[in-house]
């Protein structure tokens, strides 16, 4: 199995049932939380009545919504930001309205496909039907000789229901 690439996770997972769980969360997806939670791009956001710039890759919230949101007490969210900034995956900036988290190299994880590699990716659906063209070197003698030579085997599987979730 390859360990290279990428995979594009919308923040829209967020409202799929796995995700909205109650549970305790662990490191990986807290980790994978704040990922989905950081600003895509600069925006100004009104915080305590002032205008505040966010940048990308950087989110705005406290300690205490992040240890509700993730199951876990103060002590392990201060442990685990203390773990970000030490491994250089995260700047978290600490005052006494709120707390701001620079996720390091955030685009090495969120990088934006261009629209040519968009396009390419989207042009066929995992969806849709597609037709297979057999390119047999012999088709004289291959002609009309029915299903027993394209190597298609039907399918018994049921199509699922699954993927409409993703």
């Amino acid at each position: 199995m390859t360990q290279a690439g990428w995979i594009s996770l919308h923040r829209k997972i967020r409202e799929h049932s796995f995700f909205r769980q109650k549970r305790t969360f662990s490191y990986f997806e807290a980790w994978i939380d704040l990922l989905l939670s950081a600003s895509h791009k600069e925006n100004n956001i009104l915080l305590n009545a002032n205008i505040t710039s966010v940048k990308r890759g950087e989110l705005i919230t406290s300690k205490k919504a992040l240890g509700e949101r993730w199951g876990w007490s103060n002590n392990k969210v201060n442990k685990f930001m203390r773990i970000l900034e030490e491994d250089h995956m995260a700047i978290v900036k600490c005052t006494s309205k709120y707390t701001l988290i620079n996720l390091v190299n955030y685009d090495s994880y969120q990088v934006e496909p261009s629209k040519k590699a968009y396009q390419k990716h989207t042009a066929h659906t995992p969806y849709e039907d597609h037709t297979h063209t057999f390119n047999n070197s012999n088709n004289s003698n291959n002609v009309n000789k029915g299903a027993e030579n394209n190597n298609v085997k039907p399918s018994d599987e049921q199509s699922s229901n699954y993927r409409l979730y993703f």
